[in-house]
């Protein structure tokens, strides 16, 4: 059975860093069994309901701007599936949960594909994208992820965010500010001890709407919780960048 990432991607210029969340994923993708194929969500793929994205995607997009002109040269090879994703549609919907193809996103954003070109060099396993449902409650986000499991032994299953991204109040100091370090310390406890309802409660803490000014890169998180099958999770990487951005990650069994 394949373990479940929670992956805080950055920015889409990682994969040209030296930094330790780098080498971390690089590390990761070479100690993980070769799954099937993955199945992936982004931060960066919201909609309404959930959808699949269409199964001739086989691009990456440059979604961002500002960047390095080396980042919008940068190819990666990455197609997704026709027969899995009906597949993964049949069960769902079986399972009472509405799912349907994005006949329009025929590509991969930067929070699928600057993750898996660390972890995979050369991909030559499709790649199935899922939205991110904006209209699920965190409950029926975890539960996604619990009617999920049933993949787990052929997919694995990466959810691509980050567990701080307040970019309005990013800052080149070295001293991480108070308020992300808290509210990371306080989610790896969280995550290490499984504590499902501190975790569905998380956005009562005071800490968390500074760190998350909307919450779409912390959704996530609620899928690979609930698609764990112990509910505990593990960090294979801390750091915090631009003082307030947490790289944090964690892989759950």
């Amino acid at each position: 059975m394949n373990p479940t990432l929670f992956i805080s991607h950055g920015a889409p210029n990682l994969i040209l860093s030296n930094l330790k969340s780098k080498r971390n994923l690089e590390y990761i993708g070479r100690n993980l069994k070769l799954p099937k194929y993955i199945m992936i969500f982004s931060a960066h793929y919201l909609t309404k309901d959930l959808k699949i994205i269409n199964p001739k995607a086989n691009e990456i997009m440059y979604d961002f701007y500002g960047f390095e002109d080396e980042l919008y040269r940068f190819k990666y090879d990455i197609k997704s599936d026709e027969k899995l994703t009906t597949n993964l549609i049949n069960s769902l919907r079986n399972d009472n949960i509405n799912i349907s193809i994005d006949e329009k996103r025929v590509s991969f954003d930067h929070g699928v594909w600057s993750v898996l070109a660390l972890m995979y060099k050369k991909l030559e396993i499709p790649v199935l994208q899922l939205s991110i449902p904006i209209s699920y409650s965190i409950s029926e986000l975890i539960n996604l992820g619990e009617k999920l499991k049933i993949f787990k032994d052929e997919a694995l299953i990466i959810c691509s965010g980050s567990l701080t991204h307040n970019l309005g109040d990013i800052s080149f100091a070295s001293n991480e500010k108070t308020y992300a370090k808290e509210f990371n310390e306080k989610v790896v406890n969280i995550v290490k001890n499984g504590n499902k309802e501190e975790l569905i409660n998380i956005s009562k803490d005071t800490n968390f709407y500074k760190n998350h000014p909307s919450s779409e890169h912390f959704l996530p998180l609620y899928i690979a919780f609930g698609n764990a099958m112990n509910k505990c999770g593990k960090s294979f990487n801390s750091e915090m960048l631009f003082s307030n951005i947490s790289m944090e990650s964690f892989i759950f069994y």
